[in-house]
């Protein structure tokens, strides 16, 4: 921002420019006047001469003209040497010589009058007549000759009325006093008048040096925004134009016709056009002005300017667009979180019922496989969805990386063991090397992170059919000291072809390979992580891949300024990594405990109610918030499992009414909206725990175990 001490400066600088051409303009009238103002000296010296010359000592006439006429060459001198200088000028300061020069000049124009004024009175009346009518002639013409100056009018005024009057007072002669009062009276008489002719002049000079420069702004505006002015005489078809003359293709015939097709305009005239520039665009142009019209109301006369507003049309359509796709993604995210919300309700209940199953003792071989197959299938339909949902989101900017300390180290040994917990046989050998000592705490999205790393690590198991899966570990700093931690995970397994490897992080992109076909995925788990790890201001990249013989990819995270990172040696943790995830297995942990499970879905309640159930739990139910309060505030629970999106009361209001009312209570958020930004509302909305649906049991038991309260 500028100063505001700036300010003053600039504006006295302006202030200076127009003091200077008001000032150069005055002095420019003097000087130019001067070769008018010789011609009449030598008439009326001549003249003087003439009539004197008998009458007058002719020392004193001599010695008068020579003065006279010395003072005259040497203003058309000044006036030669002014032209050249005048451009040069560049303050007002430097305009005082010239000024003073000019008025000191005209002064000694003026005694020599005001000498012939002091010996009128001494010749004869024909004489005294024509020396008076010579003296006033004098007079009057310098006082409108000079009358941009005050001070160089009555440099003549002055001397020659003043010399003419006394000469009259001291000659003695008869009426000589009236005479020379007459002559003091006219003299004062002309100063008045001249003073008011001066400050009228000036008046004008001034108008018209600020109307100058407002023309230069306004030719200068013009130039700047390609505009176009016009003027149309419409009696003699006269059109004058000044400014961007390609705003109209066509020329001034096309301006012409347009202002014929608006000439009903009763006054103001405002339309646009749209014309064919010679590069077959379209351009827009808005005509603004008025018609004259006589008392017929016919027009005669029309007066305007036209300038291209293309690319303010263009703005507005691009703004129109914008604001449509933005209603598109906005109705995109709404149809997606209650697709999300549909899709995740029943698909719960058949997990849920599938994991039910599946810890049932009773099932034969056949059975359990194909409970098996159904709970792979809804896994594999989870997954789907949530990638879906963080791939919309990222799309639309509505995904936000939540960054908080974490340590790598556990994330990836977690990770690790999420991967490990899920594989069926022996057939592959996960291995992890750390190669260089790394952060033990960074700043990122741990929840984020650990998808990346978990779509890759399932991605190297599921297309390695037995092998090795390596993960290594580094830490570098570049030039500038900023800490990059890379993890690489390589496997051993089927290996990708030029041609998937060049559209990899596309979605929906996989290969076209039978061998590949018959894994199951969706081809969104790379396109969303490469995005993922953008945002994490990282990158992710295919290091190498052949055919047949595995592939490598690299996860490089930018963790800021290597001094503020404290670099460690990670130890195993394996052990404990699996020890935080392992599954609660023992069973009566909620035993006498009385929870409350609120759900709009009948099956959920159902399920919620037979595995709480099996813990030894008293369980209740509702189908919506209403009730959810209604019975909690009637008899307090020790946990509460609150779906949010109910009819009649969502989970949000319930939850807020309760904590409002003094319920402090543990309640759990159970929503089919999974996301960091859900699990963060729900907190704000006074929940205890977050669980999204299909509900994964072992994660269930954890939650539980950490908020129930002590037995009431």
């Amino acid at each position: 921002m500028a100063n505001k001490t700036d300010l003053p400066s600039l504006t006295s600088n302006n202030s200076n420019y127009e003091s200077l051409d008001l000032a150069v303009r005055k002095i420019d009238l003097i000087y130019r006047q001067s070769i008018n103002g010789v011609i009449v000296i030598f008439a009326n010296a001549a003249a003087f001469l003439y009539i004197s010359w008998n009458n007058v000592s002719q020392a004193f006439s001599l010695t008068w003209v020579s003065v006279l006429f010395t003072s005259v060459l040497i203003r058309l001198s000044m006036l030669y040497r002014w032209k050249r200088v005048k451009p040069t000028l560049r303050h007002v300061d430097e305009t005082h010589f010239w000024h003073r020069t000019m008025c000191g000049l005209l002064l000694i124009s003026g005694l020599c009058w005001a000498a012939v004024g002091l010996v009128a009175p001494y010749g004869s009346t024909i004489q005294q007549i024509l020396t008076a009518l010579l003296v006033c002639s004098m007079s009057a013409g310098a006082m409108i000759t000079y009358v941009s100056s005050r001070v160089a009018m009555m440099c003549v005024v002055a001397p020659a009325m003043l010399g003419w009057g006394i000469g009259y007072v001291t000659s003695g002669q008869q009426h000589h006093l009236l005479v020379g009062m007459l002559v003091m009276v006219y003299c004062g008489l002309m100063i008045v008048m001249g003073k008011n002719l001066n400050q009228a002049i000036i008046k004008l000079l001034t108008l018209d040096t600020k109307l100058q420069k407002n023309e230069e702004h306004l030719r200068m505006s013009m130039a700047s925004s390609d505009a176009l002015t016009w003027d149309w005489d419409m009696t003699t078809d006269s059109l004058h134009c000044e400014g961007n003359a390609a705003l109209f293709p066509l020329g001034t015939e096309q301006l012409k016709t347009l202002l014929k097709e608006n000439r009903s305009a009763t006054l103001e005239l405002d339309t646009e056009a749209i014309f064919t520039d010679s590069f077959g665009s379209a351009r827009h142009v808005a005509l603004k002005g008025r018609f004259y019209r006589n008392p017929d109301n016919v027009p005669y006369r029309a007066t305007g300017i036209a300038w291209d507003i293309t690319t303010k049309r263009n703005e507005e359509l691009l703004r129109r667009e914008r604001d449509l796709h933005e209603a598109a993604n906005n109705a995109k995210s709404v149809l997606l979180a209650n697709a999300s919300h549909e899709i995740r309700t029943p698909l719960a209940a058949i997990l849920g019922f599938a994991d039910t199953l599946l810890r049932s003792p009773h099932l034969d071989d056949q059975s359990r496989r194909d409970v098996q197959s159904i709970h792979r299938q809804g896994n594999f339909m989870a997954s789907l969805v949530n990638d879906l949902l963080d791939l919309s989101k990222i799309e639309t900017n509505r995904l936000y990386i939540q960054k908080a300390p974490m340590n790598p180290a556990r994330e990836l040994e977690d990770s690790l063991s999420v991967i490990r917990s899920a594989l069926e046989d022996q057939k592959h050998d996960i291995q992890i090397y750390y190669e260089s000592q790394i952060p033990e705490i960074i700043e990122s999205d741990s929840v984020r992170f650990r998808q990346v790393l978990i779509n890759l690590l399932s991605n190297a198991v599921k297309f390695t059919h037995e092998g090795t899966i390596t993960v290594r570990v580094g830490f570098y700093s570049d030039t500038d000291n900023t800490g990059h931690l890379t993890i690489c995970v390589t496997d051993t397994g089927m290996g990708m072809d030029d041609a998937t490897q060049k559209n990899l992080f596309q979605p929906f992109v996989r290969g076209e390979s039978a061998e590949v076909q018959r894994v199951q995925g969706s081809g969104l788990g790379l396109a969303l992580s490469e995005r993922l790890a953008r945002m994490m201001n990282g990158r992710l990249r295919l290091v190498s891949s052949e055919l047949g013989k595995g592939s490598s990819f690299e996860l490089s995270l930018n963790v800021g300024p290597v001094h503020k990172l404290r670099l460690v040696t990670p130890s195993k943790q394996k052990n404990q990594a699996l020890d935080r995830v392992k599954i609660a297995k023992e069973t009566g942990f909620l035993k006498d405990r009385r929870v409350l499970v609120v759900d709009d879905s009948e099956d959920l309640r159902l399920l919620m109610n037979r595995y709480l159930q099996k813990q030894g739990a008293d369980v209740d139910t509702a189908e919506n918030g209403e009730q959810a309060v209604y019975k909690a505030m009637a008899r307090p629970f020790d946990v509460i499992l609150m779906d949010i999106k109910m009819p009649v009361m969502d989970g949000y209001k319930a939850t807020t009414q309760l904590r409002t009312n003094g319920y402090t209570r543990p309640i759990v958020a159970l929503t089919a909206q999974a996301s960091v930004e859900g699990q963060k509302k729900s907190m704000e909305h006074g929940f205890d725990g977050y669980l999204s649906k299909p509900v994964d049991m072992n994660l269930l038991n954890d939650i539980l175990s950490r908020v129930q309260g002590p037995l009431n």
